[in-house]
This record gives C-alpha cells, sequence and structure tokens, in this order.
C-alpha cells in the first residue's frame, strides 16, 4: 500500500494507505470518521480516476498492516444500503473497498423505481457497480450475480461536503463565482439522465452508474480546482 498524507476535521496531519490494485483503501482506527470535507473529495477523485470494472478479486485471508492479525469481514448498513469491510481483530483498524468506503460515505442510493424505468430507455446494458458483472436492464432490475439493486452516486448527500470546497482550494484565494458553479455541479450529478450528456452516457455504458458519477466529479474537480 502507499501512504497518502491528508487531514483530518482540525487540520491535523492524518495518513491513509492506499492499493490501487486492490481498490481499497486502510485505515487507522477511527480515521475515517476524522476525515475532513477536504481530504474526503480527494478520496473521491482518487477513487474516480483509479477505479474499473470488474471489482478486483482480493485473497481470502488478508492480514493487519499493523499487527500481521487475520482481517475479519464485517457487514454494516447506511439508510437501506448494505457495505462491508474488514477489522482487525486487535482494533489497528478497518481495510475497506472503494465502493463500500463511498456507501459508508452515504454517497451512493438505489435508483427509484422511476429512474430505473428511465435508465432502462437509454441503455440496454451496464456493470454491475459492486460486482463488475454485466446486467441486461431489458431482463433485469438488479444484478443477476451479486443481486445488488442498480446504484448510483447520490450528489444530494455531498451538498454540504462540497459547499467546503475551499478548505481544499488552499492557499488560492477563494473562486467568487464558487457557489453557482457548485449548484451548477450538483444539478448536472443529480439529474444524470439526460439526452444530450453523451459522455456521461459513454461512462455508463463502460463503466456503471457509479463509475459515471465518480467521473464527473473528478472531471469537476480537476476543472475547477
Amino acid at each position: 500500500m502507499t501512504a497518502w498524507a491528508l487531514h483530518d476535521r482540525w487540520n491535523t496531519p492524518l495518513t491513509v494507505d492506499v492499493c490501487t490494485a486492490c481498490q481499497a483503501f486502510w485505515f487507522d482506527e477511527h480515521e475515517s470518521l476524522k476525515l475532513s470535507p477536504a481530504s474526503t473529495l480527494q478520496l473521491m477523485k482518487f477513487i474516480g480516476e483509479h477505479s474499473s470494472a470488474p471489482k478486483p478479486i482480493l485473497s481470502d485471508v488478508l492480514q493487519c498492516p499493523r499487527c500481521q492479525g487475520r482481517l475479519s469481514l464485517a457487514h454494516d448498513m447506511v439508510r437501506n444500503m448494505h457495505f462491508t469491510y474488514w477489522t482487525c481483530p486487535s482494533g489497528h483498524g478497518q481495510f475497506i473497498g472503494f465502493l463500500d468506503f463511498l456507501k459508508q460515505k452515504n454517497f451512493i442510493r438505489v435508483l427509484s423505481p422511476q429512474e430505473l424505468q428511465q435508465l432502462k430507455q437509454n441503455v440496454q446494458t451496464l456493470n454491475c457497480s459492486n460486482c463488475g458483472a454485466s446486467i441486461d436492464l431489458q431482463a433485469n432490475s438488479d444484478c443477476p450475480y451479486c443481486h445488488s439493486a442498480i446504484s448510483i452516486l447520490d450528489m444530494k448527500q455531498q451538498q454540504q461536503m462540497l459547499a467546503q470546497l475551499k478548505e481544499a482550494a488552499e492557499p488560492r484565494p477563494v473562486d467568487p463565482a464558487l457557489p453557482a458553479k457548485l449548484a451548477m455541479a450538483k444539478a448536472q450529478a443529480s439529474a444524470p439522465f439526460q439526452d444530450h450528456d453523451a459522455e456521461w452516457w459513454d461512462d455508463v455504458r463502460s463503466g456503471g452508474l457509479v463509475q459515471a458519477g465518480l467521473k464527473l466529479v473528478a472531471r469537476w474537480i480537476t476543472t475547477n480546482l
């Protein structure tokens, strides 16, 4: 894993370990809860630029990088979204995949029946955000392999974090047009089913809804920060 220097909510240095090949993070105890909005945004940008389908297959035995103890698989839920991660038996931290990190942070939601119907009118197949398998939308309303519901990056839950982008932009002065740009980015990501958005649909077809949303966020951050 590669160590990445970030900051917590009190602007204290915080180190997160990332494994790009596994598409996962290692957080020491409580580090994930301490992340500042700016650091969370940086992790989202990194996920958008480095995630891919299909999802990598991890070893059956994962070890804690601190004590070498065998990690235990844990199941949890935010709203109606299930996610998993691996915990150290001695409490040293957790190993969590990119997608499950986004679920843990409440950034992913299940499509409504109306959104799913609208999606079927525009896309025949797409990749499952959870396992990477191909889903025939004309025959299935969820993944026929891992049975995960079709989900999307939920920008509404990120509005408060995006409003604090100035933390990530320091030491550059805050753009006076930032509120308008934030509103535009939120509108673009909250209404993804636009017929004229060719780049969005290309990303959906090649990588799925969550990856398309992440790429949108990564493009926006790269352009505006």
